[in-house]
């Protein structure tokens, strides 16, 4: 498994990116997150986002890129485990994010956006 991480300003159009129909397999995971879609998804950000008014790129966006060895050992459970323990490990457990698996390449990969507001309104680091 490898991981990138890149801060970003444009938080609306990666979370459609992410959730877009033909490109998403599925929901893997979210913290803190009620909504399904991704407009409802940003609203909920940016209301914790209101909080930050002074950073600049107030989202987070981390592709999980899994072994092509690996993707037929995984289960949607397992998936789940691993976006659940990369954003504890990351130190997101107060912070809204949502994990998705895409299906657009030949190699299974996870997006997993994050607000970098967290509910404390403390920026992440």
């Amino acid at each position: 498994m490898i991981a990138k991480c890149k801060a970003i300003s444009h938080g609306k159009e990666m979370l459609n990116y992410a959730m877009r129909e033909s490109k998403m397999e599925s929901v893997v995971a979210s913290n803190m997150i009620m909504g399904r879609t991704a407009d409802e998804v940003f609203e909920e950000m940016e209301a914790v986002n209101s909080y930050g008014s002074r950073c600049k790129n107030k989202y987070l966006r981390f592709e999980i890129g899994i072994a092509p060895q690996d993707e037929k050992l995984l289960s949607p459970e397992h998936l789940t485990l691993i976006a659940k323990a990369f954003a504890k490990k990351m130190g997101l457990e107060n912070t809204q994010w949502i994990a998705c698996t895409h299906k657009d390449t030949d190699n299974l990969h996870v997006h997993l956006i994050a607000n970098r507001i967290g509910i404390d309104g403390k920026v992440y680091q």
